[in-house]
């Protein structure tokens, strides 16, 4: 899982690296590609926040102490409610569907990451 996440991070890196070339050569989209790497920015923080909490659960799991009860979702949520407030405030300098977007970039990255890691270390049967 931390090994998904890490691909899934490196690639939302690349991706904000390619968007801050855009945001320098296009200067009509400069709204959008800063909404994408500010969501996409939002995104990175979550995938490491979810991290942390699945390596403290899974050492957790593996004293075969019980978990004790935290935040949950809530700092994952005012993450990217943090995003959307900076876009909506804002206006001209991020926009705002484009933030809300990227902000699930790394969710969909490890979905693919994942089914792509799978693929090649299946044996091409089922």
């Amino acid at each position: 899982m931390v090994d998904l996440i890490n691909r899934a991070v490196r690639t939302a890196l690349f991706f904000m690296s390619a968007l801050l070339l855009a945001w320098a050569v296009v200067p009509e989209g400069r709204a959008v590609a800063a909404g994408l790497a500010l969501g996409v920015a939002a995104s990175v923080v979550n995938a490491l926040l979810l991290r942390r909490r699945v390596e403290a659960l899974a050492k957790l799991a593996a004293e075969g102490r019980a978990g004790r009860a935290g935040l949950g979702m809530g700092p994952r949520i005012a993450t990217v409610l943090l995003a959307a407030m900076i876009a909506y405030r804002y206006p001209d300098v991020f926009a705002l569907p484009a933030t809300l977007a990227a902000c699930f970039f790394v969710q969909i990255a490890v979905f693919f990451t994942a089914i792509a890691q799978n693929n090649h270390r299946s044996d091409g049967k089922g």
